[in-house]
């Protein structure tokens, strides 16, 4: 999914600097109404027209400096994630190495809390392979405990999903999002790649990595999820979503899914999330 941000080449190649700057200049353009000109940004910084055109060519590699950074974030209006993305991508990821990092293990301590929670709850790695759920996670979504589970595999590219969620493109654009921003912090993680190369397969997903190429997000904790289950015969649920980042285990993170009360199906406006 990382070749959604690429300088010039073509489905699979690694994001460049450039790419991610002309893709944040053409979303603020939109924004203000206006074209924000190479020009500007180059003035913004110091800096001649040919420097900032050489930048987003791909000829000038080097990372940006914070005071740069900082003036570019300003200039485009990006917001915390998107900056975090640019000083990403600038410096060729985040400190993590999936090569030296050891398999993730779900202690025991870790277990009981899972199993202790009276709501569905599961614990993911970094490429959101699952790694353990509790009853209630089974009960509601059988298809988690499955071996080789992997939530965002299950959300983009199954039928099942489509079914579940009400609102399927708004989640899976949420996901789109994530998996961007773990695409600009891992770029040479082969698992991750693998991952978005799959998830590109599906027209519906590629099409929206095409319409939100600027658009990151680094969570999903409170997002709120309508979905139709067998459990529940059909109501409309809602489910809200609770991050915890384990700190015995890096990357990880355990979610556990608040549940509202249950819509009857007729045809009302969907709570919307407060």
């Amino acid at each position: 999914m990382c070749g959604a941000i690429k300088d010039g080449g073509g489905e699979g190649e690694s994001t460049g600097i450039g790419a991610l700057l002309r893709v944040f200049r053409a979303a603020a353009g939109t924004t203000l109404g206006r074209p924000i000109l190479q020009r500007e940004v180059a003035d913004a910084l110091h800096r001649s027209e040919r420097w900032y055109r050489d930048l987003e060519g791909g000829v000038i590699t080097r990372p940006l400096t914070r005071h740069e950074l900082d003036t570019i974030g300003t200039l485009l209006g990006l917001d915390r994630v998107q900056r975090r993305a640019l000083f990403l991508v600038s410096n060729g990821g985040g400190l993590s190495s999936p090569e030296t990092q050891e398999p993730p293990r779900i202690s025991d301590e870790l277990r009981l809390l899972l199993d202790q929670q009276p709501f569905p709850a599961y614990v993911i790695d970094a490429t959101w392979n699952v790694l353990a759920v509790n009853t209630s996670m089974a009960a509601l979504f059988p298809w988690s405990t499955a071996p080789g589970a992997n939530l965002m595999r299950w959300l983009l590219l199954s039928a099942e999903a489509r079914d579940q969620h009400l609102h399927w493109e708004a989640d899976a654009e949420v996901c789109v999002r994530m998996l961007r921003d773990a695409a600009v912090d891992r770029p040479h993680d082969p698992d991750l790649q693998q991952l978005i190369s799959d998830s590109r397969q599906n027209p519906a997903v590629r099409d929206l990595w095409t319409r939100g190429a600027a658009d990151f997000a680094d969570h999903y904790d409170g997002h709120v999820l309508q979905m139709t289950l067998p459990l529940f015969d059909g109501q409309v649920t809602e489910l809200v979503t609770h991050v915890l980042q384990p700190a015995g285990l890096p990357g990880c993170r355990m979610t556990i899914l608040t549940q509202r009360a249950p819509q009857e199906p007729s045809g009302r406006q969907p709570v919307q999330a407060t």
